[in-house]
C-alpha cells in the first residue's frame, strides 16, 4: 500500500484491496496579539504568544472501494482525545503533537437497511500542548503509525511551539512582586 499519511496507527493511502485517500489538508499557524491604546514609546500591538497549530482533513470512504464506512467512523470517535504526531509522506507535518479534537461524518449514502455505503468524514486535529492542556489525554503510538527508515529524521527542524514562547511559569513568579505590607 502507498502510505500518503498517517496519525496514530491510522493510515491513508492507496492499494489494490482499499483506496483511503486523503483529499486535501489545511493547516494554520497564527501569533497570538494584543492591542492597546499607544503610550508614549510602548507599541500598540504586543505580541504574547504562538497560538496552538491546527490542522484538518477530510476523506471519503465507500464500501465499493473496500471500506466500512461505518465502521471506520466509530473507530475514529473512540480517538477523540489521543494525540500524536501526523506524518505525511513519511515525514512529520507540524508540532511534535496533534490531538483528536473532532469527527464529522457527512456526505453520506445509506441503502435500505441502514447501511452507509459511502460517506465523507473530516478530522480536527489541535496542536497538544502539556501545559495548556485542561483534562488529560492519552497519546497513541509515537511514529503515527508510521515507519522511517533508520537514521532518516522525521523532523521538521526546529520550531517555536505555543508552549514555548513566553516567559515560563517559574518565570512570572520570581518576577512578582513581594508586597511585605500586605502580610
Amino acid at each position: 500500500m502507498s502510505v500518503m499519511a498517517s496519525w496514530n496507527g491510522k493510515t491513508w493511502g492507496v492499494s489494490p484491496e482499499r483506496i483511503a485517500a486523503l483529499n486535501g489538508v489545511s493547516a494554520s499557524v497564527e501569533l497570538d496579539t494584543e492591542n492597546s491604546d499607544d503610550k508614549a514609546g510602548s507599541p500598540a500591538t504586543k505580541t504574547k504568544a504562538l497560538k496552538l497549530q491546527s490542522m484538518s482533513f477530510d476523506f471519503d470512504l465507500g464500501v465499493a472501494v473496500g471500506c466500512d464506512v461505518r465502521g471506520e467512523y466509530e473507530s475514529w470517535t473512540a480517538l477523540v482525545g489521543q494525540y500524536a504526531p501526523f506524518y505525511l509522506g513519511g515525514t512529520r507535518f507540524g508540532p511534535a503533537n496533534l490531538q483528536l479534537t473532532g469527527v464529522s461524518l457527512g456526505d453520506t449514502t445509506v441503502d435500505n437497511f441502514g447501511r452507509i455505503l459511502k460517506g465523507k468524514i473530516t478530522i480536527n486535529l489541535t496542536e497538544f500542548a502539556e501545559e495548556a492542556s485542561s483534562k488529560k489525554a492519552t497519546a497513541g503510538s509515537s511514529n503515527g503509525g508510521s515507519s522511517s527508515p533508520a537514521g532518516v529524521s522525521t523532523g521538521v527542524g526546529p520550531r517555536l511551539s505555543a508552549i514555548t514562547v513566553g516567559a515560563s511559569s517559574s518565570d512570572k513568579a520570581a518576577k512578582k512582586p513581594n508586597n511585605t505590607q500586605l502580610t
